[in-house]
């Protein structure tokens, strides 16, 4: 319903064409400021036009890297599934000039705004192509393994298919044929991309009739939705193009919301994407089956006729100035209550020199149906009604800007309550010896009572996640207290696990520095003059070869008298000549730190020294 020439029906070539002379109109400053308020929901997804990805005609990507923080991902439509022998080959669109260079730019911008990068593939391998290659179960296969193998080539998040070939080349009376091999395909290329970690998008028309009827043979029933939801990430339901020929809107909602209150019926929700439109068309209205035009036209079978009288569409950036050119200012924009949308009319003027070389004016009496930022908005907020993945927007790039306030801001409205955690703990510690850690847990500045709290730590110099050490729920003060014994210098910090509207929360890290744990005994407290002191001395944890010092006090201060290094079970000797003179002399051992482990000291140990 969109997207490649090569993969359209023909009125689609011309929405894409039209929406390809649009490039340009939208190019956010880089300095566009998000409004202040709570981390938003990610409720946006949708498709980058290839011809707005490229460093000149930028439109697509600066919308999405301005905007990242509310995209669950984003599908730049850069690939198309083309004709090779009697298979199908992935390549770079053929329209897409400097692809290869093209692609590695935007990936960079994308991937460093924090995106997910589902790249898009069309199916422009012409009529039936794409049927018999899936009909086939090594072409099927190996049809498989070369979307895997561009996806980890190129550093992809996962991929999306769009096939739309199946719904508008092929025709309804191969779809019973087709539907089985489509659904083998997408439920092998889902098991395929899961096992490398990435992800399966899978766009499809709507599952519903323009009548609203849903489910059996309605609607594009070859794909499958209910049979490939289980082995997908996303499901994308083009919602649009409801009026193409025909005058009337684009996406009514009651249609439109017929189509989200079924798919949620048979297939997880927050798999589902609804398609938005962020374009518009415009009809030359008719008086029963005749073009109401007014004054002198060129002949009917003209280009210039048929220009000025002939469906056109423009993309919700270009619409304003478009509207503008012919006299419609915003306050003569009209709105449809039933059907979510803007719609107005108006007169297109042409004026043209006849055979003669006299000027001519026929004037087309047109009307434009399109999906602007409100209308957006409402399709938008199907996404919290229903529980939906995302909204997916084409286009990204030929949205129009004022649009991103309001999806912003109802974002922010579905934003969880934030869990505030703070940590604090007794430091230092002495190995072995109990010492308390507690947290306060808050949401909203109130105790979060009853949630369940873990106590985390980590070994200092260490990388990585955090282990879990104790669990508690938090009291009715929204205070927590976990008693634990350190037994080396490390991170602690407390988490809160995400539950309901609210956020998971997480401490600051606290250091708790741990000393060593250090005995000491004399072999006697009484040694004669010139004899020894001999003092034995456990030093723990155990730490290979860590030194201990024996340690005499003199004045205010500590002599260090004898060294030894502990053996495997954290014990050492230390012998000292005693003191010439007779007397009480008090003595230490100190753990030199090590490995994590503070220096400390034993307890005093008193000696005397006799005759």
């Amino acid at each position: 319903m969109r997207r490649s020439a090569s993969a359209l029906p023909r009125w689609a070539t011309t929405v894409l064409t039209t929406l390809a002379l649009a490039l340009g109109v939208l190019v956010l400053p880089a300095s566009a400021v998000h409004a202040e308020g709570p981390t938003p929901k990610r409720v946006a997804s949708g498709w980058l036009p290839y011809w707005m990805t490229t460093p000149k005609s930028p439109a697509g990507v600066t919308s999405a890297v301005q905007n990242a923080d509310l995209f669950t991902d984003v599908s730049p439509f850069w690939y198309s599934a083309v004709k090779k022998g009697d298979g199908v080959q992935v390549v770079l669109n053929p329209n897409f000039t400097n692809g290869a260079a093209n692609v590695a730019w935007a990936m960079g911008q994308l991937k460093g705004a924090g995106l997910t990068v589902l790249p898009a593939i069309a199916d422009g391998s012409g009529k039936g192509q794409m049927a018999r290659t899936l009909a086939d179960p090594a072409k099927r296969t190996a049809h498989v393994q070369e979307i895997v193998n561009l996806v980890m080539a190129n550093g992809y998040d996962g991929i999306d298919l769009d096939y739309e070939t199946f719904a508008f080349s092929d025709g309804s009376s191969s779809w019973a044929a087709t539907q089985p091999n489509w659904t083998a395909f997408v439920t092998e290329l889902g098991a395929a991309l899961d096992a490398q970690g990435k992800l399966l998008s899978v766009t499809i028309p709507p599952p519903c009739s323009t009548s609203g009827t849903c489910g059996g043979r309605s609607g594009y029933w070859v794909y499958n939705m209910a049979a490939i939801a289980p082995a997908v990430d996303r499901v994308r339901i083009m919602a649009y193009d409801y009026h193409v020929h025909g005058i009337g809107p684009i996406a009514p909602m009651p249609w439109v919301r017929s189509i989200v209150a079924y798919s949620v019926t048979v297939m997880d929700p927050a798999k589902l994407q609804i398609g938005v439109p962020t374009y518009g068309r415009a009809w030359t209205r008719k008086q029963g089956n005749t073009l109401m035009v007014e004054g002198t036209c060129p002949s009917p079978s003209s280009s210039q006729y048929k220009s000025l009288t002939g469906m056109t569409s423009v993309t919700d950036a270009n619409i304003p100035k478009a509207l503008l050119d012919v006299g419609i200012t915003p306050d003569k924009y009209q709105w449809s209550d039933k059907d979510q949308e803007n719609w107005v009319n108006y007169d297109k003027k042409l004026v043209w020199t006849d055979g003669n070389g006299a000027q001519q004016t026929c004037i087309a009496k047109r009307v434009m149906w399109w999906v602007g930022p409100q209308a957006v908005l409402a399709r938008t907020q199907l996404v919290g009604e229903f529980g939906l993945s995302a909204a997916a927007y084409w286009t990204i790039g030929g949205e129009d800007p004022a649009q991103w306030p309001l999806i912003r801001g109802y974002a922010q409205s579905l934003a969880p309550a934030t869990t505030d955690v703070s940590a604090t703990a007794q430091t230092p510690a002495v190995f072995g010896t109990p010492i308390t850690v507690t947290a306060t847990v808050t949401s909203q500045g109130a105790p979060l009572a009853g949630a369940a709290a873990v106590l985390q730590f980590r070994p200092a110099g260490k990388k990585g996640s955090f282990a879990d050490v104790q669990s508690a729920p938090v009291g009715a003060d929204g205070s927590v207290v976990f008693t634990v014994g350190p037994e080396t210098t490390g991170d602690w910090k407390v988490y809160v696990p995400a539950a309901d509207a609210r956020t998971e929360g997480v401490s600051a890290p606290v250091t708790v520095q741990v000393q060593s744990l250090v005995t000491a005994e004399p072999k006697s407290p009484r040694v004669s003059r010139g004899g020894s002191v001999v003092v034995r001395a456990w030093a723990r944890p155990y730490v290979a070869k860590q030194r201990v010092a024996l340690e005499v006090r003199v004045g205010e201060g500590w002599k260090t008298v004898a060294t030894a290094r502990v053996d495997g079970r954290g014990r050492a000797r230390l012998v000292a000549d005693a003191p010439r003179q007779k007397g009480r002399y008090v003595y230490r051992v100190v753990a030199i730190g090590k490995a994590g482990l503070l220096a400390n000291a034993s307890t005093d140990i008193p000696i005397r020294v006799t005759k």
